[in-house]
């Protein structure tokens, strides 16, 4: 034989002693880790030596063995010395098949593995890499700890992102589609803006013509008509007085959902100027109304004139028929509104008054879009007011609610969130 086949064959019989040890190895860390072996004896120096496995030990042998991420321990040169079942399932490899191979064989990303592994050297290590498990890739987070020298060794810890990665892609996926519905409803805000104005300026002007022409008619030429024609003729009139009464309702409505410029508004003022553009209207009742110290706060201007002018309003209008109107609006702080947060602060805007008042299973429909308790030959009205308050509530993040009885008045509430000063 040949000195070149000789050496050859030497290396062949050196190779498969190796993988003799390293089987009989495997054996034994199975062992172990099942907990079948809780000492080991050596030969050392031709005497034999034991290796106690305390009861710790097997301890956390157990633990990493049940641990939900991947563990392994690899040599500065990246052989696998250990893996628990949890990165062996991720391989889909059986955990004494891949101890004995190289953990950059299953990298991807092997430039980031390798940086991660020369940062040791300023302590633990993490960070994002990619496996390669038989073809498919796997985006994991591996934490790198340096275990000499108590062990010639490098631990990693290995956590699967694969769902996370898919929950943030659905994320983005989702986020995606609400930008576009977004920018389908600002269109369709702008499209019905558009349409409101349409409403109330091409719609009204009809409206106005009939008002005016039955009004002309009714004035000047009534001698020409039969009593039963005036009588009709007056109901075009007061229908066509309706319809121009509700296309201006609804577009208040519309717009009280509009977000105006916020600032901060004196509310004693606005509703000094409420009181004078009501004053026709509360002279005819007799009404009287008692305004406390109202807090200053961040709103629009526009909407708390708004607002409290529907409130004084329906007040006066559902007022009982013997007894003067009196309204009392008074302030304070309170807590508790907040379900979710029992401990945020409002200010607390109360409105009561002495009129007829309701029952109390109309309370939660007198916000409703064109809700009326009443027939229209009692109380004039669309059944819009009240809605238009609960719109402009809901664009200051607040909250309106009644207590209200029949015959003994109404107490409107109005809880506007006191920001927290930054």
């Amino acid at each position: 034989m040949e000195p070149k086949d000789k050496h050859i064959s030497t290396l062949l019989s050196e190779i498969d002693e190796l993988r003799q040890q390293l089987s009989e190895a495997n054996e034994v860390i199975t062992a172990i880790r099942d907990g079948d072996v809780d000492a080991l004896v050596l030969q050392k120096d031709g005497l034999p030596h034991v290796y106690s496995l305390e009861s710790s030990d097997y301890t956390y042998r157990i633990l990493i063995e049940k641990f939900g991420e991947g563990a392994l321990s690899i040599s500065d040169e990246g052989l696998i010395l250990y893996c628990n079942d949890y990165f062996s399932r991720l391989t889909g490899i059986p955990a004494n098949k891949v101890i004995g191979t190289f953990f950059h064989s299953y990298v991807d990303s092997e430039r980031e593995f390798q940086m991660l592994k020369a940062a040791l050297i300023n302590g633990p290590s993490k960070g994002e890499i990619i496996l390669n498990i038989g073809g498919k890739k796997l985006p994991v987070y591996v934490s790198l700890t340096d275990l000499h020298p108590n062990v010639a060794a490098i631990g990693v810890v290995v956590t699967d992102l694969t769902e996370k990665r898919k929950h943030e892609e659905a994320l983005v996926t989702y986020q995606r589609q609400l930008e576009i519905k977004v920018n389908e409803l600002n269109q369709t805000n702008a499209n019905l803006e558009q349409f409101i104005h349409v409403i109330s300026h091409d719609l009204k002007e009809p409206i106005r013509k009939i008002v005016a022409y039955t009004s002309f008619l009714n004035e000047t030429k009534s001698e020409l008509f039969a009593e039963k024609e005036l009588h009709n003729l007056n109901i075009v009139n007061a229908s066509a007085l309706r319809l121009n009464s509700l296309v201006d309702d609804l577009v208040k409505y519309a717009f009280s959902a509009t977000k105006d410029d916020e600032s901060e508004v004196n509310l004693n003022k606005v509703l000094k100027e409420v009181v004078e553009d009501l004053e026709l209207v509360i002279n005819e009742n007799k009404a009287e109304i008692e305004i406390g110290n109202l807090p200053p706060f961040v709103a629009s201007k526009v909407q708390m004139r708004q607002l409290f002018s529907n409130l004084i309003s329906n007040a006066i209008k559902y007022s009982r028929r013997e007894v003067s109107p009196k309204l009392s609006i008074s302030a304070s702080v309170v807590s508790g509104v907040d379900i979710h947060n029992p401990d945020k602060k409002f200010n607390k805007i109360t409105v009561s008054d002495n009129g007829i008042g309701m029952d109390k299973m109309y309370l939660n429909k007198i916000f409703t879009i064109f809700q009326r308790l009443h027939m229209r030959n009692e109380y004039s009205g669309n059944g819009i007011g009240l809605a238009i308050c609960k719109k402009i509530m809901e664009n200051h993040k607040g909250m309106i609610d009644v207590e209200s009885e029949p015959g003994n008045g109404s107490t409107f509430n109005l809880y506007f969130p006191i920001k927290a000063k930054s």
